[in-house]
């Protein structure tokens, strides 16, 4: 007899591993029509000539939520599926990444895509071949061109006014090590299989460390239906391109971020990508201020609070499991609890997206630029130091310039790190220019003439004798007023820049 987890535990699963399923009433768009008065009564007269099931047949009957996690069928194969889920994400295996990354207006940013694709103009070394639904290889810029204004016309279908976008761009993306080639038949077998009706070009990039696929869609499907990925469409890609990468021996999971015990708040690709190259968004700096404020109020932070109970969710579901599958006769099933309760034990502390970036930078070394100007916080907290904006380091400038000494000790710095042996170095190379400079003037006042690496250096050293001139408070004041007209500007243009819809 083959395992099977309860009825409620699938549903705490289907919970922890899908996100909750959306109901829609309408599919063709608009308001869901009532059903007639006679097919209501004939139904309810056809329905009452059954009997209708027990109790204990209904309550084991799985869920919506559940199918929509693990698929439909039986009981027992629901149940298989949630387990080789679970199995694959206790042993970590690699997440596949499918992320929509934009919408094209007009056949002119249609075929800025396709050019972007296929590295269209970088040389013939590094060009590449754009793969299309029918089968064929684009490599000609005027068969790109000709593919874009097909996709404009189509999907303005005579509406010279029409706003909508005209394509939607993805990347189907799995971490350093997979083999492209895989990758990419991968990617396009699920393509063929989910957008079987619309189409789509597909390529292939390797310049980074990471292969990914990318796949632009047309909107309008060749039915002249147009479709608006959502969550669950987003969920079935991840499900399906990963099915399509384990056939091809690929090991690959698709699994919520809370099933791994990570914040699941979306963040925007671009906070990403700073932080990979060691930058420090914007929004981590606001949360860090709206953290500290927090902490000087003496007040919990709401967010750790709710992290907290997402946690305490999701380690209870998986406790769960693993005495269900305990309590299996199937040796497999036990060593999966073994293995599925050392994954939970290894969980790492609740913490926001924000937060961990920070921590993580710090470890490595480059939490911020070394040479970006800083705001020190205080003595009790030495190594936090948040860059300073433009505005920032003006109004700290103008304070040292107008107030002199008696102004607020707001130093702009570089953030240095206690290294002694590096300390020592720097002093062995100062104490050698000096005796290099004590030496060349010797020479100089010497009857020899002066050689031209004595003249340089004296020339320097005179010039780092001069007093620096103090900074005009009216060109200051006027530096100031200028950059806040420009940060004034830029938020009026960010709160209007969606005002009329979107933009062709």
């Amino acid at each position: 007899m083959s395992f099977r987890f309860s009825s409620g535990t699938m549903d705490s699963m289907a919970g922890v591993f899908a996100p909750p399923k959306k109901y829609r009433l309408g599919s063709g768009g608009g308001s869901p029509k009532a059903p007639k008065a006679g097919g209501t009564v004939l139904g309810i007269a056809a329905v009452s000539m059954f009997p209708k099931p027990s109790s204990s047949a209904a309550a084991s009957r799985p869920s919506g939520q559940a199918k929509h996690a693990f698929g439909g069928g039986t009981q027992a194969r629901m149940s298989g599926r949630a387990v080789m889920t679970m199995d694959r994400t206790s042993r970590r295996v690699p997440e596949v990444m499918v992320r929509i990354t934009g919408r094209q207006h007009g056949g002119g940013h249609v075929l800025a895509n396709f050019a972007y694709i296929s590295r269209l103009g970088h040389g013939p070394e590094k060009e590449l071949g754009l793969e299309t639904s029918d089968g064929e290889v684009l490599r000609d810029g005027r068969d790109m061109q000709i593919l874009a204004q097909d996709w404009h016309e189509w999907e303005m279908d005579g509406d010279a006014r029409r706003k909508g976008a005209t394509s939607i761009s993805m990347i189907l993306s799995m971490p350093t090590g997979t083999d492209p080639e895989k990758l990419k038949a991968a990617a396009v077998d699920f393509a063929r299989q989910e957008f079987a009706n619309r189409s789509w070009v597909a390529g292939l990039h390797v310049d980074r460390d990471h292969p990914h696929v990318h796949i632009t869609i047309a909107r309008r499907d060749l039915d002249g239906r147009r479709f608006h990925p959502d969550r669950d469409d987003l969920f079935r890609w991840r499900q399906r391109f990963a099915e399509k990468l384990r056939d091809r021996g690929i090991e690959a999971n698709a699994t919520p971020t809370r099933a791994r015990g990570i914040d699941p708040t979306h963040e925007h690709i671009a906070v990403q990508k700073m932080r990979d190259k060691g930058q420090v968004p914007r929004i981590d700096v606001s949360r860090a201020d709206r953290a500290q404020r927090l902490r000087d109020r003496g007040v919990a932070d709401p967010v750790d609070a709710i992290l907290r109970s997402r946690r305490d969710t999701v380690e209870a579901t998986y406790m769960r499991s693993i005495a269900e599958l305990s309590a299996s006769a199937s040796f497999a099933d036990q060593v999966v609890a073994q293995s599925l309760g050392k994954f939970v034990s290894s969980l790492p502390t609740p913490e926001a997206n924000s937060a961990r970036a920070m921590r993580e930078a710090e470890e490595k070394g480059h939490a911020r630029d070394p040479f970006a100007p800083t705001l020190e916080r205080g003595a009790d907290d030495p190594k936090w130091a948040e860059p300073l904006s433009t505005l920032a380091r003006l109004k700290a400038l103008r304070a040292k310039t107008v107030q002199g000494d008696d102004a607020p000790d707001i130093a702009l710095r570089r953030p240095t790190r206690p290294d002694p042996d590096r300390r020592t170095e720097v002093a062995d190379r100062i104490q050698a220019l000096i005796e290099k400079a004590n030496g060349l003037t010797d020479r100089t006042n010497g009857a020899g003439p002066p050689d031209a690496e004595a003249e340089r250096l004296r020339a320097l050293m005179e010039e780092a004798r001069k007093p620096v001139e103090p900074l005009e408070t009216d060109r200051a004041d006027e530096i100031l007023r200028r950059v806040q007209d420009r940060e004034r500007a830029d938020q009026e243009r960010d709160r209007t820049r969606d005002k009329d819809g979107p933009r062709r």
